[in-house]
C-alpha cells in the first residue's frame, strides 16, 4: 500500500483540532426530534441548540507537546499524573499569554 501524503492545508486543520481538543473546547450542536406521521412522512417536530463541552484531552496534549518539541518520544515515559500536571502549566501558561480569558 501507497502512503498518502498530507497536503499543508490539511496538515494544518488537523494541527488546529488538535490543538483544540488538548485546550477543550466548546461546541454548539443542534438536536432535532422527529416523528412519523400517518403516511409514513418524517417530520421535525422540535428542534433545540445546546452547547456542549468537551474538556482537555491529555492525549491530545501530550502529542501537541512531542510535536512542539520535534521529537516524538518527549513525553512517552512520563506518567498519567506528569503529564497532568504539564497539561495544567500548559493551559495556566496559555491563560496567562491570552490575557486571562
Amino acid at each position: 500500500m501507497r502512503s498518502r501524503s498530507i497536503r499543508k492545508t490539511d496538515r494544518e486543520k488537523l494541527l488546529s483540532g488538535l490543538i483544540k481538543r488538548a485546550e477543550g473546547l466548546e461546541a454548539e450542536e443542534r438536536v432535532i426530534e422527529y416523528v412519523v406521521d400517518e403516511d409514513g412522512n418524517r417530520r421535525a417536530v422540535k428542534e433545540k441548540t445546546q452547547y456542549k463541552y468537551y474538556p482537555p484531552d491529555v492525549s491530545a496534549a501530550k502529542v501537541c507537546l512531542e510535536l512542539e518539541k520535534g521529537n516524538a518520544n518527549a513525553f512517552s515515559g512520563l506518567s498519567d499524573e506528569d503529564l497532568d500536571r504539564e497539561k495544567i502549566r500548559l493551559m495556566e501558561e496559555l491563560k496567562r499569554i491570552n490575557g486571562g480569558s
